[in-house]
Parts: structure tokens; C-alpha cells; sequence
């Protein structure tokens, strides 16, 4: 899975990304972005997004990433999320950069924005990748 199109393809066809509501804006060289808008459903009980929706974006968002590198699969092995800002509404922007890369492994920082360009959550992650070749 090495084109953007196969791996955009292939994130919109899980059930979870539909149901999530996420949006597929670019994917290639090491790089992702996705969007997410805000809905209530999404909260926590404080009314806030709820951490576990911001940790998936970030986790698809870097996988994205990760796929671009030309692994043909990939799993998140680690990830730590910082939550900066608590999110009540508008749409989200997250980021991902490819900071370092193995044979079968990559390093990636995620980032989620909101509409105000401030920073919301920030992530590192590690990446197993396997090539079937």
C-alpha cells in the first residue's frame, strides 16, 4: 500500500473513520493531515472532545504517515499523547511528521489544531513497518 490514493482508500473504508466523521486531506513523503469536526457525540462528561477521539485522530493521522514510507503494513508499537487544550467546538486540523525512519520501524510526531491555528494535543509515536516482499 505506497499510493496516497490506496492508502486514502483504504483508511475511508474502515467503519471507524466513517463513524468518527474524519476527513482524508493529504498523505505523502513522510507527511499526513486529516480533519476532524467537532460534534457533542464526541464528548467526554466535561463536554469537552473526548482524549481517546484526539488520540485516534492523531494514531490514523500518523498511520497515514507511516504508510506513505512504503511499508506495506504498519502498527502503532508506542505512543504519547500530550493534551494541551481542551476542544468545545469548531473543526480540527491534525498533522503528522515522519521525524526518523528504520528498515522497519518509523518515528512520527502528530499535532491537532484548532481553527484558531493554537495548538490542541501534541504526540510521538513509533511505527512497525512490514514490507511482504
Amino acid at each position: 500500500m505506497t499510493t496516497q490514493m490506496t492508502i486514502q482508500q483504504a483508511f475511508e473504508h474502515t467503519e471507524l473513520w466513517n463513524t468518527i466523521g474524519f476527513e482524508f486531506i493529504k498523505g505523502e513523503n513522510g507527511e499526513a493531515e486529516t480533519a476532524l469536526d467537532f460534534r457533542p457525540d464526541l464528548t467526554n462528561v466535561a463536554g469537552t472532545l473526548h482524549g481517546g477521539m484526539m488520540m485516534t485522530m492523531l494514531d490514523n493521522t500518523m498511520g497515514i504517515a507511516a504508510y506513505t514510507l512504503g511499508f506495506d503494513v504498519v502498527m502503532t508499537i508506542q505512543m504519547e499523547t500530550r493534551f494541551i487544550r481542551p476542544v468545545q467546538a469548531g473543526r480540527l486540523r491534525a498533522t503528522a511528521v515522519t521525524i526518523d525512519r528504520t528498515r522497519t520501524t518509523a518515528i512520527l510526531e502528530g499535532r491537532i489544531y484548532n481553527e484558531d491555528n493554537e495548538l490542541i494535543a501534541l504526540c510521538t509515536s513509533t511505527f512497525k513497518g512490514v514490507n511482504h516482499k
